[in-house]
């Protein structure tokens, strides 16, 4: 079946366990059966102006990442709204890239292989929104 390239061997969405380091099935955890990964679309608006606590990557790019369920309706934007009070940290990326978001989300990316440092999401600097 392989060489009539009926199967293939990758990787595909599922829950995983940090705790176990491996991907877990609907039936081998203890809460959250029936649960399902959901799929969040990010958008990279790039940061114009740097506060200060951004001063030591000045040359580079800094972006906000934006998710969305519905990434047919980011065709319209015209704005984009930080949470005042929200906690939010700077987050390198395996692209050389800078994401500003929460800490759950650079959790969930390192998790998928996309921070600098594959289930490592170390914080370079921390701001609040």
């Amino acid at each position: 079946m392989k060489a009539l390239n009926k199967i293939k061997y990758g990787k595909r969405f599922t829950i995983f366990s940090e705790l176990d380091n491996q991907p877990c099935a609907d039936h081998d955890r203890k809460t959250g059966e029936g649960l399902a990964p959901q799929e969040y679309v990010g958008i990279k608006i790039e940061l114009l102006e740097k506060p200060e606590v951004f001063k030591e990557w000045e040359d580079k790019k800094i972006y906000l990442l934006a998710a969305t369920l519905r990434s047919e309706t980011m065709y319209g934007q015209t704005n984009c709204f930080v949470l005042p009070e929200g906690q939010y940290g700077l987050y390198e990326m395996k692209n050389d890239e800078l994401f500003v978001m929460s800490e759950r989300a650079a959790r969930n990316m390192a998790f998928q292989e996309l921070t600098k440092e594959d289930t490592k999401y170390p914080s370079l600097a921390k701001v609040t929104g």
